[in-house]
């Protein structure tokens, strides 16, 4: 099996990650692949960092949303959608592109950890033969 870090992305705040049992600035989950699956995987990581780009668009349009009515309530709705879909911290943008970010150092994880393995495989290989 191919042992690799997961990360998990960053949290908003100290508080979230404690709560969650994390460091506060997110963490690491140790997995582990069968070699002749962890392309499979990448790519399946790759797809949804593809997705999460998508929806990242998504969450920058919700950040230039006009008032629906031109009354105070109308602002405060507003408002309170962009906020929540900002890129500020704790917004979705904001935990979309940690995400983002915590899935591409995964995929750099698996792709050195089947490096290694593959070097391993060819070291023993050799030796036998040698």
């Amino acid at each position: 099996m191919l042992m690799f870090d997961a990360l998990v992305p960053v949290r908003a705040g100290a508080a979230a990650g404690a709560a969650a049992g994390a460091a506060a600035g997110g963490g690491v989950t140790k997995f582990s692949v069968d070699p002749d699956q962890a392309q499979k995987m990448i790519d399946g990581l790759r797809l949804a960092i593809e997705k999460l780009m998508d929806l990242q668009r998504k969450g920058n349009d919700l950040e230039r949303l006009g008032a629906p009515g031109p009354d105070p309530v109308s602002e405060a709705a507003k408002n309170s959608v962009v906020r929540a879909a900002s890129g500020a911290e704790g917004g979705y943008v904001w935990a979309n592109i940690e995400a983002q970010k915590a899935l591409e150092q995964t995929i750099k994880n698996i792709e050195k950890a089947l490096a290694e393995y593959r070097g391993t495989d060819e070291a023993a290989e050799a030796a036998v033969k040698g």
